[in-house]
């Protein structure tokens, strides 16, 4: 089951309170396996058909290596948790997909979800776009992914 979790978009990350960042280079190798360098760790991850982690493990630094020359594609981004709200992070985009900073929020249950009133801000909601996942995300052309940014922006 896929995490209750709402994203939205905003424009920058000025005078937001956020812990320091972690690193994120994902490779995508098809729809179902992807390998990330997290800070120092090497992972590997198995998702479903619902872009939801069924399996994780951690890797060598050339196992890593070897698997992400199959990728069909590449994000880097930066994490940060929100320090005023537990259940928010912000990931910032660099490279391809410079320009996106998504918010996530995660929920611990339908109603806390359907309650929720956005912080002020936060800009639209893009929980059903093709921004709100990076597998999704890496999909898109560059100019698909500057057109769906516009949109929202």
């Amino acid at each position: 089951m896929r995490k209750l979790t709402k994203r939205y978009i905003i424009s920058s990350l000025d005078n937001l309170n956020l812990s320091p960042p972690i690193r994120y280079e994902r490779y995508y190798i098809n729809d179902n396996l992807r390998v990330q360098k997290k800070g120092n760790t090497f992972q590997k991850e198995i998702l479903n058909i619902n872009n939801t982690i069924i399996e994780k493990e951690n890797i060598s630094e050339s196992e890593f290596l070897s698997l992400k020359e199959n990728a069909y594609a590449k994000i880097i981004r930066d994490s940060y948790l929100y320090l005023d709200d537990k259940r928010i992070s912000i990931k910032k985009y660099l490279e391809d997909y410079r320009g996106l900073y998504r918010v996530e929020v995660t929920f611990t249950n339908k109603e806390e979800e359907n309650s929720y009133q956005k912080e002020t801000w936060m800009g639209q909601e893009i929980t059903n776009s093709p921004l709100a996942f990076d597998k999704d995300l890496s999909k898109l052309t560059k100019e698909s992914f500057h057109k769906e940014l516009k949109k929202y922006l």
